[in-house]
């Protein structure tokens, strides 16, 4: 296997350099910009491509690892080529292997490889990406070649359909991204009780650390604790009271979601009050929206 890569970010970089350390065959890179093809080349002990077709020319795999807006436009470059028994594949989360638009006249196997987990910085993601999990969808030879490179590098990876990657990666924005959210605006709160986001931080730490270890361990549902599911709507219109209209909406949000986990908890509990109480608070942020 001959690996091309076309994109130089973090997930080209990293990627580049844990499958180099790891003895496999990386062509090396194109990028739109030069310069951050040439660096990632240097990184990786690689080789910088000036022009698209060479490095098409050069491998057998190609790797797509630009923004999800530009793979495409790549797609639409490299079609122009021969590419017959090629493995085309792109690292996008949310786009299936369609993007590559008539593959099939192009005698062309391709696949969409997605590691959930999180890039964050290009020089150093690559010492991590060993505990990397992949999901993969594509045509059934481009999934076993795939399939069969991060598996024998010690990587569990998890066929999906093509069909589900949207809401796949809405998954995985709401497991990563939304928490951050959720997190930012707890210190915020806490901000405004005159805590320094230090302390905030220092004083959150144990909670959060505690609540993700054991949803992680048994199960959200079985993890779940707290006024929505104690039933206490006498706190939680307390909270509803105090927060402003933005920080409510996101309140009633998980709220309403938690509820749902309360009542799958404790089957016998009655949750009508608090049913009505979020649903109150749904029906008054809708028609405030109307003004804003």
């Amino acid at each position: 296997m001959k690996i091309g890569i076309i994109g130089a970010g973090k997930v080209g970089f990293t990627l580049g350099k844990y499958l180099s350390i790891k003895d496999v065959h990386i062509t090396g890179y194109y990028s739109r910009n030069a310069e951050h093809a040439l660096e990632a080349a240097q990184f990786t002990g690689t080789t910088y491509f000036e022009n698209m077709r060479e490095l098409v020319d050069a491998s057998d795999t190609l790797f797509i690892t630009t923004s999800d807006g530009a793979i495409g436009e790549v797609w639409d470059c490299i079609a122009e080529y021969p590419l017959e028994n090629k493995t085309i594949c792109h690292f996008s989360g949310s786009l299936s292997c369609d993007v590559f638009s008539k593959y099939e006249q192009k005698g062309v196997q391709v696949c969409s490889v997605h590691p959930f987990f999180a890039f964050s910085n290009k020089y150093s993601t690559y010492e991590q990406f060993h505990k990397a999990i992949l999901t993969i969808e594509g045509t059934p030879l481009a999934i076993e070649v795939l399939e069969n490179l991060f598996v024998s590098l010690g990587h569990s990876v998890e066929v999906i359909q093509r069909e589900d990657k949207a809401k796949y990666h809405a998954a995985a924005c709401l497991a990563s991204n939304a928490m951050l959210g959720v997190l930012y605006e707890a210190v915020e709160l806490l901000g405004e009780c005159g805590f320094s986001k230090e302390s905030a931080y220092r004083l959150i730490t144990p909670l959060v650390r505690e609540n993700v270890n054991n949803g992680l361990e048994n199960g959200a549902v079985d993890a779940l604790t707290g006024p929505v599911e104690r039933g206490d709507c006498q706190t939680v219109q307390k909270h509803l009271e105090v927060l402003r209209e933005e920080e409510k909406a996101l309140y009633t949000s998980v709220s309403e979601c938690l509820l749902q986990m309360a009542k799958i908890k404790n089957p016998d509990r009655d949750y009508e009050s608090m049913a009505r109480l979020l649903a109150e608070r749904s029906v008054k942020h809708e028609e405030n929206s109307e003004y804003i």
